[in-house]
């Protein structure tokens, strides 16, 4: 049996997501949900304790870094008990130098803390600062077993080649179809390096409400390009994400 694999969501984001936790376990989707402080880890884990599909991952989103830098001693003491990892990495949208240089350091310090743990998987953000995200992950990560998942990637090729030369994975979302750059990326990455993400709830629009929509949505799309039946490629995703686990270790 192979299942939908949702590699990177914020489950703590949805609307009175209290009531709806079995509801999201029952869609039998392999699930990492990321959060984006490491004050939120032991809520989230209390939430999804008895959920057979979701997993939580210890984060701290960059676009927080600076406002939440006091945070990283308790993401250090977290990181030991987390397999995985997420939402970690840079943003380049803001020109604020302070904030970049408060983003870096955190960043750093993250992956410090990572380094010397057994094998993680991380969800990695790179928006508008591929190169130097992926030049920090391969330079303090170098020679561990830890796993990158490069979420909703939108750098340049030159950059997505050194990821793919360090064994890096992209996650892909149904949002990511629909420019012409998101498609000529998806076309150039080898299908092993490949899994299925929703980002939701923010891909969320009136046409795709729900994680498996935006998973069917994706996997269609795939299928599309790759002249294959849908569940060809969702069979695909599924042993890149049973690789990607080592398949000694279940979700």
């Amino acid at each position: 049996m192979s299942y939908y694999v949702d590699t990177h969501c914020h489950l703590d984001l949805f609307p009175n997501i209290r009531k709806s936790v079995s509801e999201e376990d029952a869609f039998s989707i392999k699930t990492i949900t990321v959060t984006n402080t490491p004050i939120l880890w032991e809520p989230n884990v209390k939430l999804f304790r008895e959920c057979q599909n979701i997993r939580i991952g210890l984060g701290l989103h960059p676009e927080l870094a600076s406002q939440r830098i006091k945070e990283i001693p308790l993401f250090v003491d977290l990181c030991k008990g987390a397999r995985y990892i997420g939402e970690i990495g840079l943003d380049g949208t803001s020109k604020d130098v302070n904030e970049r240089q408060a983003q870096l350091l955190a960043f750093r310090q993250v992956l410090k803390a990572i380094k010397n743990h057994d094998s993680k998987i991380l969800t990695i953000h790179s928006r508008k600062a591929s190169k130097e995200t992926i030049s920090e992950l391969i330079s303090n990560l170098k020679g561990t077993q830890h796993q990158v998942i490069l979420h909703w990637y939108s750098g340049g090729f030159d950059e997505m080649k050194l990821a793919l030369k360090a064994g890096f994975y992209f996650s892909i979302n149904h949002k990511m179809f629909t420019s012409k750059s998101g498609q000529q990326l998806i076309q150039l990455l080898p299908k092993a390096s490949l899994l299925t993400e929703t980002d939701a709830p923010f891909t969320f629009s009136d046409s795709v409400t729900t994680r498996y929509q935006s998973l069917e949505n994706t996997l269609s799309s795939f299928a599309k390009q790759w002249k294959c039946d849908e569940i060809v490629a969702k069979n695909l995703i599924w042993e890149n994400f049973k690789n990607l686990l080592n398949t000694s270790r279940t979700l």
